[in-house]
């Protein structure tokens, strides 16, 4: 009866062992998993405090393409804060003049809808192009428009 208490007590002993040491395991993963959510959360809320103007957010209502007139008419919507200027635009990653791009109104109130048309004489049936409208406080909209 003693050895077989002393086998159980072996037993028990390594299972002790593997079980600590996946508890210890589990500890740091979940302090390492705390301490991101922690970070991401504070950073998410304390990011912004530095800033002294908020970015904007546009979102796309509408946009056409003529290849008949070689125009892209977007109707872009403010759905941030404050108003949003436009700065530049990008058809298909090529800068587009300033004589070849309008807004109106610009800059575009918050809540409101702006029309942004540009003029590229590459604007041809049926092929698809890549939008990139760019704010001055570097707010973003990118989309695609087929040519018709």
């Amino acid at each position: 009866m003693v050895q077989r208490w002393k086998k159980e007590v072996f037993k028990l002993k390594e299972r002790r062992g593997i079980s600590t040491f996946i508890a210890v395991l589990l500890m740091m993963v979940l302090a390492v998993s705390a301490g991101v959510v922690i970070y991401s959360y504070t950073m998410g809320y304390l990011g912004g405090l530095g800033s002294t103007q908020t970015p904007g957010a546009m979102s796309l209502d509408t946009a056409t393409c003529s290849e008949t007139t070689h125009n892209m008419t977007a109707y872009i919507r403010n759905v941030g804060k404050g108003s949003i200027d436009f700065d530049k635009a990008y058809v298909d990653g090529v800068l587009v003049e300033s004589d070849n791009f309008s807004a109106d109104p610009n800059p575009l109130p918050e809540g409101e809808v702006s029309t942004v048309t540009i003029t590229d004489s590459s604007f041809t049936a049926p092929k698809t192009y890549e939008i990139k409208l760019v704010a001055t406080d570097n707010t973003q909209l990118t989309f695609l428009v087929k040519c018709k």
